[in-house]
């Protein structure tokens, strides 16, 4: 039996041959993920599968451990999969996300006023539509960067292997401001990901909404949001259900790789969430991926590669909860997952503190 790892295009397949046969596989997508505003470098690990005359072998579980070992030695900073349950957790993975589900009464958002011009996406705006998600993103948590200069459209819809089409807002100077993207089926009316920031524009791309939920004859239409996306908010006063899930060992689920560059990479996200605290305060962690302490030198937040014996102690599925903001250290305490003295648990909750982590579905893997 034969391992191959290949350098693809925007990642690595990784194989397991027997007899010059592919019998087990998976896929690292390359992906730069936000944390708080600043991007790290994540495998998204998709496609695992093994051929059912050979399952139940554990060949899932080695090319599992070869991906790991994998991202570990090409520099990358975490790894995310959405999982079958019960099943990842043994690889360290943790659930660290929900899933968002917004849903409107197509009678209600027919109430939405038309403000400015609607037309279908063409590949011309694909640069300005990555732009425009660039913009509305800087801050999410778990969203993705997008190359104005690479990026070739949507891959997907609300889901793997859906459909979509995207119809864009256009001002006055026959500017692309705005968007939305459907899935592009007849059996619901879904929205995986709206781009835009003013009302004028919210109210247009809810009315194209409406407009497309009454073409199918759909009693209401849901969109993939977190609930305080700007278009969420909007949508409040149209009157609207979020549905909010939090899976088990299932899911969304992320787990840290490299940490000490990781740590490195959101150092200016945590200075920035440090700034109203004692900058005389050092912050100590020791974790089973190694560890790492936190401290102001020359008017910067510093980070060394080593920690205290009296640090504050937790694994790196633990810490991986704190950074997608999916957790807090209070909880994490309460649930003897994080030993840490009150002067770091002050820390902790101001540099990790709750967040609507959420990765759009065209991103996903």
């Amino acid at each position: 039996m034969t391992l191959r790892q290949e350098k693809m295009p925007g990642g690595w397949a990784i194989d397991l041959f027997r007899d010059g046969r592919s019998i087990s596989r998976l896929w690292i997508a390359d992906r730069q993920m936000r944390v708080g505003s600043q991007p790290v470098k994540i495998g998204g690990i998709a496609g695992v599968g093994t051929d059912p005359a050979f399952r139940n072998e554990g060949l899932a579980s080695r090319i599992m451990e070869a991906a790991l070992e994998l991202m570990k030695h090409e520099g990358y900073d975490a790894s995310f999969l959405y999982g079958i349950p019960d099943f990842y957790h043994r690889f360290g993975f943790t659930t660290c996300m929900p899933q968002h589900s917004l849903e409107i009464e197509t009678r209600r958002a027919e109430c939405a006023q038309k403000m400015l011009k609607m037309r279908t996406a063409q590949k011309a705006d694909y640069t300005t539509i990555a732009r425009i998600y660039n913009r509305d993103s800087t801050k999410r948590t778990a969203s993705c960067w997008r190359d104005p200069k690479r990026w070739y459209g949507f891959p997907m819809g609300s889901g793997f292997g859906v459909p979509c089409k995207a119809h864009v807002a256009i001002d006055h100077r026959d500017r692309v401001v705005g968007y939305v993207l459907y899935d592009d089926v007849d059996t619901h009316c879904r929205i995986a990901e709206v781009g835009g920031q003013s009302r004028a524009i919210f109210h247009t791309l809810l009315h194209d909404m409406a407009r497309r939920a009454v073409r199918l004859r759909r009693p209401s239409l849901s969109l993939s949001l977190p609930p305080d996306h700007p278009f969420a908010l909007f949508c409040r006063d149209y009157g609207c259900i979020d549905h909010t899930a939090y899976e088990r060992n299932a899911g969304p689920m992320g787990r840290l790789v490299n940490l000490h560059t990781c740590i490195e990479k959101i150092l200016p996200e945590l200075a920035n969430r440090w700034r109203l605290l004692d900058r005389k305060q050092v912050l100590a962690v020791r974790t089973d991926l190694g560890h790492f302490t936190l401290s102001w030198q020359d008017e910067r937040l510093h980070m060394e590669r080593d920690a205290l014996r009296t640090a504050a102690r937790l694994d790196q599925r633990a810490l991986t909860e704190l950074l997608l903001g999916y957790k807090t250290a209070s909880s994490l305490k309460a649930n003897d997952q994080l030993a840490c003295n009150r002067t770091q648990l002050t820390l902790l909750e101001h540099l990790f503190p709750p967040q609507q982590a959420h990765m759009s579905w065209p991103d996903r893997f």
